[in-house]
């Protein structure tokens, strides 16, 4: 009996746990990524817009119109999201508009963006900004499927949108186009458009997560150049140059470890310690900084941007009055400086400075509640309450930083857009020094007031402990587990209350009707209309025309359609969220640089502890671009930018923070106890002047191009002078034979 009710039980046990299992296989079809493997692969096109549920009928069709009259060489495909809301308690599907040019326009394009690629070997080989009248020196163009990667055409289909200008004033939805206005640009301004995003290759991200993002490639070298093929130049840097810290986190964690180990025996052992971290920690960060721009300009070289032209696109947003560029004498927005200027006098170092004087009030209020909970606790007249009392003060100082943090962000974006830069460099180096002046308080102002001015090491140790094991723990699960669950559990919501859109969707039959007839009018008559416009375009050569044949644009010149599906990739990607640029990224690993050659003669395991979180953070910045966010249009730069320069400033300032600890703990009072007070003061300023004379001549005294660099381009240049004059001597030898044969 006691057998059989033995059976039942495990019977019951194992009908639970085979309930759950598929409770749960249920449930991780909205955390993982099962979603996206079963989803519809995407047309070919290359960018996807999409609008929001308040635009009515009469806006769409109007939105289509344009596109097509403007842009005679695009391709649309129509498609209706059931599972693309704006609000996951009132899901309405939207239409989306899947979007590439032809192969003859995509190239013309990669001629406008001044893209680089490889030339023929005859031709002197290496790579070469791309010419489109010149089409015969490059290597696999006729290859259509080749030729352009997909980051390549998205970023070339960006910029041909961005490029389709109004061509006579209208007002539609109580919006006015004028004339030259960017369609796109005016259209996301007014929310006609709610969002231009590039799609997935299916194929190369499930690669990408295979062979960079899951466990089993946790230990494994990072993909560089897929990332660059994927993501682009940009991102790939990030990634080079965050493996690269962490790889060089590897010498001042050992000798942290040591020093912390010897730490405590003796005070002029721990002196002489202080003084030897502090020397290896300036000597260490000058040396990484000086090998990273080395290897900075090999990849860069690498990948052909060492030597980018100076004159950049105009970015997508910035605005002005039309006048012609004195440099391309073409109509562009123009900005007056003056107005750029009396904005950042009055507008962004006010707002920066109240920033700044509010959080630094606030943390000073929090640090002195803190000591006075520890003087109530000491005396008895506080409970302890399991210690939750002492780590309130705690609790608040890392709310406040945390969303001040947040704050400082979205005010940096807003006025860096209103400044209205020209060029993206410029916007960039702009975002990010307001971005570290900012956070440069909110992260260093606590652990300096109390190493300068309470002197209480043992609440400094914990502080730094805090900031170097939580906060840095937090901040991977904040960065990616927190937005990944978010994100999946909206879109399982979308799916769910998607059925009722059908309804929806069945009622727009007369929408639906109009927007396939104007394609298929569009369709008809494309051809005709092409090739008149192509009689009379600038680009258009017999040449070209020769190399170009039919067979190599008959992929991307394929009919347009208009189809419905129920869930298909690009839903799946429209609800993900946007991706926020690197700015976030790099800001943590450079205040966490500060921390390490601040204030890691208090704290010498700083370093330890940062290479740990560093080999995380890598995989979690893989995880959330691969997994959680849209795909970013992919940038072209040569160096990871104005955080290069940030940096080697942070290493004057460390000699002169390093030299003021040595004096505000009396290292130098102890080591030479006669020394006279004003002698101690000269001497902490010749060393301070002799360790920044010591980086500057080991800065200066290393080129930062390496020299093999330097002879390759050298023979690189010689190689295509050779091939030019051999192209000369040969197409004058042809007209001399051509000439002598008609005389004859």
């Amino acid at each position: 009996m006691t057998e059989e009710k033995a059976n039942l039980i495990n019977e019951q046990l194992s009908n639970v746990n085979s309930l759950i299992r598929r409770r749960l296989n249920n449930l991780s079809s909205a955390i993982s990524n099962r979603l996206w493997l079963n989803a519809h692969t995407n047309y070919e096109c290359d960018v996807l817009l999409t609008f929001p549920t308040r635009v009515d009928d009469y806006g769409l069709v109007w939105f289509l119109e344009q596109l097509l009259q403007l842009a005679s060489d695009i391709r649309i495909s129509i498609k209706y999201h059931f599972t693309t809301g704006e609000d996951i308690f009132f899901c309405f599907g939207v239409y989306g508009f899947y979007v590439t040019f032809t192969y003859k326009r995509l190239l013309q394009g990669a001629h406008e963006i001044q893209l680089q690629k490889p030339i023929k070997q005859e031709f002197g080989g290496g790579y070469k900004i791309f010419i489109f009248d010149e089409l015969e020196f490059y290597d696999g163009v006729e290859d259509e499927q080749q030729f352009l990667t997909t980051q390549e055409r998205q970023s070339i289909v960006r910029h041909l949108l961005y490029s389709i200008r109004i061509i006579q004033n209208q007002e539609i939805l109580g919006i006015k186009f004028k004339i030259n206005h960017s369609l796109i640009q005016r259209a996301l301004e007014k929310g006609l458009i709610r969002q231009v995003l590039p799609l997935h290759n299916k194929d190369t991200l499930n690669h990408l997560r295979e062979t960079w993002v899951w466990p089993q490639a946790f230990f494994k070298r990072q993909p560089i150049e897929d990332i660059r093929q994927y993501f682009g130049v940009k991102i790939a840097f990030y990634f080079c140059w965050i493996s690269f810290y962490t790889k060089a986190l590897c010498l001042p964690a050992f000798y942290g470890i040591l020093i912390w180990f010897f730490t405590g025996r003796s005070q002029e052992l721990d002196d002489k310690l202080f003084v030897i971290n502090t020397l290896l920690n300036i000597i260490w960060a000058t040396g990484f900084l000086i090998l990273w721009r080395r290897r900075q300009a090999e990849l860069a070289y690498q990948w052909n941007t060492l030597d980018m032209e100076q004159l950049e696109d105009i970015r997508p947003t910035y605005k002005g009055q039309l006048r012609h560029s004195p440099v391309t004498n073409k109509l562009e927005p123009h900005y007056p400086s003056w107005k750029r200027l009396l904005f950042r006098l009055f507008v962004t170092i006010p707002m920066i400075m109240i920033n700044i004087i509010l959080v630094s009030c606030l943390i000073l209020l929090i640090i002195r509640f803190q000591s006075w909970i520890d003087r109530q606790l000491k005396a008895g007249q506080l409970p302890r309450l399991m210690s939750l009392t002492e780590l309130l003060p705690k609790i608040l100082l890392a709310l406040v930083t945390t969303a001040f943090s947040d704050i400082y962000k979205r005010v940096c974006r807003w006025l860096t857009e209103r400044e209205n830069y020209r060029e993206q460099r410029v916007h960039d180096d702009q975002m990010i020094a307001k971005l570290f002046a900012c956070s440069c308080v909110n992260s260093y102002f606590s652990v300096f007031y109390i190493a300068f001015f309470t002197h209480k090491y043992i609440r400094l140790s914990h502080q730094l402990v805090t900031i170097f094991v939580m906060k840095q723990f937090w901040g991977n699960i904040k960065e990616a587990i927190v937005p990944y669950i978010i994100s999946n559990a909206r879109l399982s919501v979308l799916i769910q209350m998607s059925k009722k859109e059908r309804a929806r969707y069945a009622e727009r039959k007369d929408l639906n009707k109009e927007l396939k007839r104007i394609l298929d009018e569009w369709n008809n008559s494309n051809m005709t209309y092409a090739a008149n416009r192509t009689e009379n375009h600038e680009y258009t050569r017999q040449a070209v025309d020769d190399t170009l044949t039919d067979n190599t644009l008959n992929r991307r010149d394929s009919t347009p359609s208009f189809e419905t599906l129920s869930l298909s990739q690009a839903e799946i990607e429209c609800s993900q969220p946007k991706w926020p640029d690197l700015y976030d990224d790099y800001l943590e690993m450079v205040v966490q640089f500060g921390y390490i050659i601040f204030l890691s003669t208090l704290f010498p395991l700083a370093a330890f502890f940062s290479l740990l979180n560093n080999i995380l953070e890598i995989r979690t910045d893989a995880f959330k671009l691969c997994m959680i966010y849209q795909r970013p249009f992919s940038q072209r730069v040569k160096d990871i930018g104005h955080w290069q320069k940030i940096m080697e400033y942070m290493i004057v300032a460390a000699v002169i923070i390093n030299c003021v600890f040595c004096s505000i703990r009396g290292v130098f009072r102890r080591l030479m106890p006669d020394l006279p007070f004003a002698a101690e003061i000269f001497l902490l300023v010749c060393i301070e002047h002799l360790l920044l004379l010591l980086c500057q001549i080991i800065r200066s005294s290393i080129d930062s191009v390496p020299y093999w660099i330097q002879i390759q381009k050298s023979r690189m240049e010689y190689r295509r002078r050779e091939a030019l004059q051999k192209l000369e001597c040969d197409a004058l030898h042809r007209k001399e034979s051509r000439s002598h044969t008609l005389n004859e």
